[in-house]
């Protein structure tokens, strides 16, 4: 094998000095063996050498070159490689890759860093064999220390090729132990939601012109020794970035190889983007031709529907309506309502008692109860006129549903006071098929949420099919409404109890935002006090509020029945304005639910936080209660600059009214942008932090300021 390639090598370029062999997953003695003392030398006329590495228990494994003297035959001693030759093969490993990828015509490139570029480096190119992998992760071991790595990172998934190439070696020349687990961040855009870095991992960028990631991994608690760069090609003029560098592409005086450094623009004076050229935006070292679709949310009055508006109506001012900011799991929806105090309102329980007496089976075996009280139950049956059924039945909680005998033919019914669950009660109905074999089983809830017409359709279907098809069981609630069923694995409140712990682990929290970390901690289920105060005091709703009727006991409204309303809005919104059907109606309308997928971007629309130069929706309660209830991605406004300014200028609004009593949703607007829930583009953020340096703001609002990231 190394006999053919020094044949070819040698036809290729028959005046080369020398030939060196690289065998990387050998140990050093078959790679003499191959190269040095086969037909191959005798080929090259003595040209042969071998690249070895040596490891070494006091210094980094070091790049050594081994030769045969032509005369005598006998190996000589080994001498240190020159790391300028080394990158001289990798700079011409990657030339032939054609891995400096040259944007076509009418094209260019948006970068994970932000910037736009002609080219950019893509790295993969280079790693399309078994034999790169292992040059370029011997290269990349002799960058290292002594230590082995706890854990090896990559910014993108084709480099954890060259990580097990790395492991590979170092685990056959000894220099390592075992192999580590090797995890993908995905660049830029994974970063932060990448595992927690520590001093004992290895980082591996692929690629880079500016050396930012690079610093971002050190500052993310990586020592820089450990940070290690494959490829860069990086203005010389330029600050140095912290790290190690394996191939430096940069071309300089006193090279004979090398490119030009990479002009990289930031979008508002991109050559490019002014004479309009199609913006590519990148993926890791990835790119797409276009730009992914964005849907802007825009919430409207058309959004809240008749049912919903009754409901809120009826049931806000009461304190039935509650905000639940923290669970055990992401199971629990966020609004939730006192089933208790809400069945006790008249034409609640008047709706229940009709469900009760159509529905309920006859004679009645067992009644399985979810998340009602039993004393509840007992009363709305009383008020039914069938307590002596609720008696004469078996009465469980749906925790012990296990434990019931079967009753064959059995006639059962499962009552709930808040279906939010979907994924629990789909689990009680296997086992209820189970429990009343050809029986009888009717499902009522006094609510039920549901966050799309298809949900709450796909739900009723589950339950009620059967052995005589889809109406084999009963399935009916007092109130649909169309709430997310499910929360974001972390809410915008978790997400806060996190950002104030961790300014209180650096620095002396502000006297307001040591009381607002005690009151977090302390929330259950809450309807006031769960916004941050504006500058008059506790967020509360306005006069002209226009989702309920504010002529009617207006100082009653709590926080939580704004939160619950604009939670409705975004769902119902999130599906084209399409209501809940009622049961037996098959859905209106497109089977549509906005949300983000590879091609697109679902984003609440700045007219919904700032409509028309601020005359709609100007209630500082409701910009918070969208910028709590909406999902985070849903507030990613980076991906789209235009979007971006929008937004900017409605926060430089709210940060030019605070000093005069207005903006009183601004620190909401802070808080949103320190958990980075809320994201403007790289160049808008700037622009604000600049803004909120000059304001005269108090300490708390401040330290909320001093957390908002500007990379």
């Amino acid at each position: 094998m190394v006999s053919s390639d020094v044949r070819d090598v040698l036809n290729a370029r028959p005046n080369t000095w020398k030939i060196y062999v690289v065998a990387p997953f050998l140990d050093e003695e078959k790679v003499v063996q191959s190269a040095l003392e086969g037909s191959a030398f005798e080929r090259a006329a003595g040209k042969i050498g071998a690249l070895v590495g040596r490891p070494s228990a006091a210094e980094p494994m070091c790049l050594h070159f081994i030769h045969r003297n032509e005369a005598t035959g006998e190996i000589e001693a080994a001498s240190p490689a020159a790391d300028e030759l080394i990158q001289g093969w990798l700079f011409s490993l990657f030339d032939q890759c054609r891995a400096l990828v040259d944007a076509p015509a009418g094209i260019h490139f948006g970068k994970g860093s932000g910037k736009h570029a002609r080219h950019f480096l893509r790295a993969s190119n280079v790693l399309l064999s078994s034999a790169a992998c292992g040059f370029v992760g011997l290269a990349t071991l002799a960058r290292l220390s002594v230590e082995e790595p706890r854990r090896i990172f990559v910014d993108t998934a084709p480099l954890i090729t060259v990580a097990q190439a790395m492991q590979r070696i170092a685990c056959a020349l000894g220099h390592w132990k075992f192999a580590q687990p090797v995890i993908s961040f995905s660049s830029y855009g994974g970063i932060d939601r990448a595992p927690t870095m520590g001093y004992g991992d290895l980082s591996l960028v692929s690629a880079s012109t500016s050396g930012s990631l690079a610093d971002r991994l050190v500052d993310m608690g990586i020592s820089a020794d450990n940070v290690i760069t494959l490829f860069q090609l990086k203005d010389p003029s330029k600050p140095a970035s912290r790290g190690k560098v394996v191939c430096d592409l940069t071309a300089g005086p006193k090279r004979t190889f090398g490119y030009k450094p990479i002009e990289s623009h930031l979008p508002e004076t991109c050559p490019s983007c002014i004479r309009g050229d199609i913006l590519a935006e990148l993926a890791g070292d990835q790119f797409m031709l276009e730009k992914r679709a964005i849907k802007r949310l825009r919430v409207s009055t058309a959004s809240q529907k008749k049912d919903a508006r009754a409901f809120f109506e009826r049931h806000s001012r009461t304190g039935q309506v509650r905000i639940q900011p923290y669970a055990a799991d992401g199971t629990t929806t966020l609004v939730s309502f006192d089933i208790d105090l809400l069945s006790q309102e008249a034409e609640t329980s008047q709706a229940v008692v009709r469900l009760l007496r159509r529905f309920t089976p006859s004679p009645l075996h067992v009644i399985v109860l979810v998340d009602i009280r039993e004393d509840t139950a007992q009363r709305l049956f009383e008020q039914a006129g069938m307590l002596q059924e609720f008696e004469a039945a078996v009465r469980i909680g749906w925790e012990q549903l296990q434990s019931l005998d079967p009753v064959d033919r059995g006639s059962m019914l499962v009552l709930t006071g808040c279906l939010n669950d979907h994924g629990r009660m789909r689990g009680i109905n296997a086992t209820m098929r189970t429990k009343a074999p050809q029986g009888n089983v009717a499902y009522l809830s006094i609510i039920t949420l549901a966050d799309s017409p298809r949900n709450l359709g796909d739900l009723r279907m589950f339950l009620s099919y059967g052995q005589h098809g889809g109406e084999t069981f009963i399935v009916r609630s007092a109130y649909d409404l169309m709430l997310p069923w499910h929360r974001e694995p972390l809410t915008a409140w978790d997400a806060e109890v996190e950002l104030l712990q961790r300014i209180a682990s650096d620095d002396t929290l502000a006297p307001e935002l040591e009381a607002r970390l005690a009151r977090l901690v302390s929330m259950s289920s809450e309807s006031r006090e769960i916004l941050l105060p504006g500058s008059n005091g506790d967020l509360a709703i306005a006069a002209d509020f226009v989702y309920l009727d504010t002529d009617v006991n207006l100082a009653a409204i709590s926080q939580a029945d704004v939160l619950a309303v604009v939670s409705n809005l975004l769902a119902t919104v999130r599906c084209n304005d399409v209501a809940l059907p009622a049961a037996h109606v098959k859905p209106a309308g497109e089977d549509i639910q906005w949300n983000q997928t590879l091609y697109g971007q679902v984003l609440l629309s700045p007219a919904t936080l700032c409509a028309r130069n601020m005359r709609d929706y100007n209630d500082s309660i409701l910009r918070a209660a969208f910028l709590r209830m909406a999902f985070a991605q849903e507030l990613d406004f980076s991906i789209d600059e235009h979007i971006s300014r929008e937004v900017l200028d409605v926060v430089l609004a709210e940060l030019a009214g605070w000093p005069s009593g207005r903006g009183n949703a601004l620190p909401e607007w802070l808080l949103s942008m320190a958990c980075e829930r809320l994201r403007l583009h790289s160049f808008h953020t700037p622009i604000l932090l600049e803004a909120v340096r000059t304001a005269e703001l108090p300490e708390w609002l401040a330290q909320l300021a001093g957390r908002i990231r500007s990379d």
